[in-house]
């Protein structure tokens, strides 16, 4: 989907369209420059930069005079590696003047991708600036990085052990299976089907059934913190006696567009489970859990 972005400043006209704003990682992105000028004037240059930068929340403890301890949460930024793209050397601009110049913006070819968490959390954007006498004018276009199916099949990063299977054994509290998913990776605003056989003894009363899509970020710096975003949930049974013998269960969900893919930076990393949960009154319910991996395309 095209993307644009419109803007004044310092007596220039700034748009910057590209061709799409979801991009994928290793490409060429085409798009356009339009710069214009209302009274005229020199421009030594412009350049239009692909700018990603990573957040991520720790926690730190200090001590004061009298031994009291003071917790503070504490935000860190760091600006992704980027290449400018020189689009426009030194030139003079008549008042009036517009000029068009087409772009190609490189994509880095490992990300990492958009990721829309509180504690871990990468934005990207395109930025166009002029290098101009006196205020530099700029322009900025918000886009997201996909993490695709391809990266994540490839072994860019390390992932659960069974991340990657369609399908999986799970175990706990004398209950055990195998637990099926498809599509896998899971793809972010996408349908999948997932199936569970249950081989059980006696049956037991609970009071529902549910699994839940959840995501755990967590920031890999000393005090890190961490979250868990339950993604997607859906209900398998309601109140009252579950299983025995064996017991299978389908559901089919459709994950919400919110980018939350298996990541890793150098501060942070994202990583995805399902987990069954057998609500039971006055005991510890138990999870029976499988990693799964998650991207945002299945385009590359």
């Amino acid at each position: 989907m095209t993307a644009t972005a419109h803007g004044a400043h310092g007596g220039f006209d700034l748009t910057l369209t590209l061709e799409r704003d979801d991009l994928l990682p290793g490409s060429l992105i085409d798009g356009m420059v339009r710069i214009g000028s209302r009274d005229g004037g020199e421009i030594r240059g412009a350049r239009v930069t692909l700018v990603g930068t990573e957040s991520w929340r720790y926690d730190t403890t200090t001590t004061d005079g009298q031994g009291h301890m003071h917790s503070e949460t504490r935000t860190g930024h760091e600006d992704l590696p980027h290449v400018p793209v020189q689009v426009l050397g030194a030139t003079t601009i008549a008042a009036g003047e517009r000029r068009d110049i087409p772009i190609q913006l490189p994509v880095p070819g490992l990300g990492p991708p958009s990721f829309d968490g509180t504690e871990i959390h990468v934005d990207w954007e395109a930025r166009l600036n002029l290098d101009v006498p006196g205020f530099d004018p700029d322009l900025a276009l918000p886009v997201i990085v996909h993490q695709p199916t391809a990266l994540l099949r490839a072994g860019v990063i390390d992932l659960g052990a069974f991340a990657l299977f369609e399908e999986a054994d799970v175990e706990a509290d004398g209950l055990r299976g195998t637990f099926h998913v498809d599509p896998v990776p899971l793809v972010i605003g996408a349908p999948f089907h997932g199936r569970l056989v249950l081989e059980m003894g006696e049956a037991r009363t609970v009071q529902e059934v549910r699994v839940e899509l959840r995501v755990e970020a967590k920031s890999t710096v000393s005090g890190g913190r961490k979250e868990t975003i339950t993604l997607w949930s859906g209900r398998l049974a309601g109140e009252g006696a579950f299983g025995g013998g064996s017991t299978t269960l389908q559901f089919d969900g459709e994950l919400p567009s919110r980018p939350l893919p298996s990541l890793r930076t150098e501060h942070g990393r994202a990583d995805a489970a399902f987990h069954v949960v057998l609500a039971t009154a006055w005991a510890k319910d138990p999870h029976l859990v499988r990693d799964i991996a998650i991207c945002t395309t299945a385009e590359l």
